[in-house]
């Protein structure tokens, strides 16, 4: 999908960067959109992202994700980049671009996180109507788990307060792997 992100425009260094980093933290829509400048931590091997708020934290600690570098994705890259295109110091971390892609003060909104999702994923030439998203977090747990990660490292990512909603996407994942019928079948 990132591959269909044309241009160098304002628009597409954001939508690039939205979509790693969307994906590399395991983020719902509504934590992408409320991440703010403050919350990002540049360290040596990556990023650090403070999820401020979220879902499943009524408590609201607050929750700090770990970001590699990366050699594929590249989202610590993409992101510096688009932080440099924008040039704002402070406030929504993925703002809103008016039709003629002029930076807003406003954050994106969780729908249109959704319509961005659909856009890519029809542009990568997948079937939109199977994208959201949630499709960039389901996409790391999924990719995460079918690449051998333990589930408690991906719990790390995806902070679920329990194992068994995200053994579902480990068995999505892995269903066909170690098979109990591979041998006789």
């Amino acid at each position: 999908m990132l591959a269909e992100v044309q241009g160098d425009g304002l628009r597409a260094v954001r939508d690039r960067a939205l979509l790693a980093i969307g994906m590399a933290a395991a983020l719902r829509r509504s934590e992408l959109v409320a991440l703010e400048l403050g919350h990002v931590g540049l360290v040596p091997k990556g990023l650090e992202i403070l999820v401020a708020r979220s879902k499943t934290d009524q408590d609201r600690e607050g929750a700090t994700i770990a970001i590699p570098e990366g050699t594929r994705i590249r989202p610590k890259a993409l992101l510096l980049e688009w932080m440099a295109a924008a040039g704002h110091t402070s406030g929504p971390l993925f703002r809103r671009l008016t039709r003629s892609d002029q930076l807003t003060n406003d954050p994106m909104s969780d729908k249109a996180v959704a319509r961005l999702v659909k856009r890519y994923a029809a542009a990568a030439g997948y079937d939109p109507t199977e994208f959201s998203g949630h499709s960039l977090r389901s996409g790391f747990l999924t990719e995460g788990a079918g690449q051998g990660a333990t589930i408690f490292k991906l719990q790390e990512v995806s902070r679920h307060k329990t194992v068994q909603i995200l053994s579902e996407y480990v068995r999505d994942a892995d269903r066909f792997n170690n098979h109990a019928g591979e041998r006789f079948l």
